[in-house]
């Protein structure tokens, strides 16, 4: 199975839940460093929106696998490719109007300015957590090709996004239910 943990492909569409009632199809890109929550906020946002989502990880080349899963950060140059197809993911969806959300760390906010190219409109979901609790659930996962050594070079190239971005900064050390709960009622809100 992909990093993608639903069964479906990432184009699938689940009927919406109540809870979605009047929030308006659109982007969301759920961001942070390794461990932040990004998949499991995100697959959890597509069980209640229906909208497709897909773990930017299954984007990555077989090159940027290798060096991370050898413990070698990535950069901008290697990144390139993976935020192209990360873009080309999410103007998909806007071109459909099906809505969308992407785990995708997004660290900068290069990174994040190249994903709302050509007038992508796209929240921004920033996950984070202290080192410790970040470090305590890599050791914890499995089946994953970034190690938990990969976390201090994670923080050092994070740029946590600024006032001026369109991007909501969530503490990630409650339960996910009330995570998703809180950005359901922060999209509620949101007009457009």
């Amino acid at each position: 199975m992909s990093l993608n943990s639903s069964a479906f492909s990432p184009d699938h569409v689940l009927p919406a839940q109540p809870a979605a009632h009047g929030i308006a199809k659109r982007l969301i890109v759920v961001m942070g460093a390794c461990g932040s929550g990004k998949t499991t906020i995100a697959e959890g946002l597509h069980n209640e929106l229906g909208w497709p989502w897909l773990d930017a990880d299954t984007l990555h080349d077989t090159n940027n696998i290798a060096k991370m899963r050898d413990g070698i950060p990535l950069t901008d140059l290697d990144r390139k490719g993976w935020l192209e197809r990360c873009h080309a993911w999410l103007k998909s969806c806007a071109d459909k109007n099906t809505g969308g959300i992407l785990a995708c760390s997004a660290l900068k906010r290069a990174y994040r300015n190249r994903l709302c190219e050509q007038d992508l409109n796209v929240q921004f979901v920033y996950l984070h957590a202290d080192e410790g609790t970040l470090h305590t659930r890599l050791n914890a996962r499995s089946g994953h090709f970034m190690p938990a050594s990969q976390l201090p070079s994670q923080l050092d190239t994070l740029e946590p996004p600024q006032p001026d971005e369109p991007a909501w900064s969530l503490l990630t050390l409650h339960q996910p239910a009330e995570i998703i709960a809180e950005i359901m009622g922060l999209l509620k809100a949101k007009k457009n």
